[in-house]
């Protein structure tokens, strides 16, 4: 399973671990991506009343699934996932010193 962002046919957006067989999809620890003030998204537990780790859907209620940027995953994964975090990609410089 991957962490994807998947939109629902009722407009709903959902970060999830995400997988599927072609006619049905797997949506495992789902959260529900809130827009905020300030261009600030809020993400909590979708459903939080059921009991419930996995939830299978119908393909025909699934619009879209696409990858979350790395913040977003992380910020997921930290919160409701398994607690692994992409680190950032920073490209070491090199150290050069000027001579006389």
């Amino acid at each position: 399973m991957e962490v994807r962002i998947v939109r629902l046919s009722s407009g709903e957006e959902l970060i999830c671990k995400y997988e599927t067989d072609g006619t049905t999809s797997k949506l495992k620890t789902p959260a529900v991506l809130i827009p905020m003030q300030g261009g600030q998204l809020g993400m909590m537990g979708w459903m939080p009343y059921a009991d419930y780790k996995e939830l299978e859907i119908d393909n025909k209620f699934i619009m879209f699934t696409i990858k979350p940027q790395v913040e977003l995953m992380n910020q997921y994964n930290e919160n409701l996932g398994n607690g692994l975090v992409v680190p950032e990609k920073k490209i070491a410089e090199p150290k050069l010193t000027l001579s006389k």
